[in-house]
């Protein structure tokens, strides 16, 4: 018999984006979903961040997954089976199931680019392309104003993540791997 590889959620989304002027997080429904349906472009100066409601903690029927303050979801890897229930309910697409040996992955969604990308967040990527520059693998893209990794090339060295100057491009486990 096979040995079933294990696979694990990442959110594509470390938050720093200020919620908008007037909104109250207090006040928010608790499901991502009726959030956008409040407002459908969004609850912070980011439009494609996480908004907060929980609706992927929610989903996860093994607690492996956590929503702090309104902030992006933490996922417990040790907990974590990969099931893509969280996937499905994200509204925002943030969510994405990976193998964990596919550990350099991009933490932002923001499709803006340069000034508009920095002063909507402050962990977002400006679509600078030296991720795509310094790859040495050629496994990194930026489209749509975001680094895209190709995991077929990718050879997990990470200098696409020491070159981030923005810290976007991390281990799987939300850590850079250099400073």
């Amino acid at each position: 018999m096979a040995k079933r590889i294990k696979k694990t959620s990442y959110v594509r989304c470390r938050g720093g984006s200020p919620l908008l002027e007037g909104i109250d997080r207090a006040a928010l429904p608790g499901d991502c979903g009726a959030i956008l349906e409040l407002y459908p472009d969004g609850i912070s100066k980011c439009r494609y961040g996480c908004l907060g409601g929980g609706s992927c903690e929610a989903a996860c029927h093994l607690a492996a997954i956590k929503v702090v303050d309104g902030g992006p979801p933490v996922i417990d890897n040790e907990k974590c089976v990969g099931c893509g229930l969280c996937v499905r309910v994200c509204p925002q697409n943030l969510i994405e199931i990976i193998l964990p040996d596919r550990n350099i992955q991009p933490k932002c969604s923001n499709r803006d680019l340069g000034k508009a990308a920095r002063e909507a967040c402050d962990n977002s990527c400006i679509a600078c392309r030296i991720c795509e520059r310094e790859c040495p693998a050629g496994a990194v893209t930026v489209a749509d104003g975001k680094p895209v990794i190709d995991p077929a090339v990718c050879i997990c060295c990470g200098m696409c993540a020491v070159k981030c100057s923005r810290g976007v491009i991390r281990d799987s486990n939300g850590i850079m791997t250099a400073d």
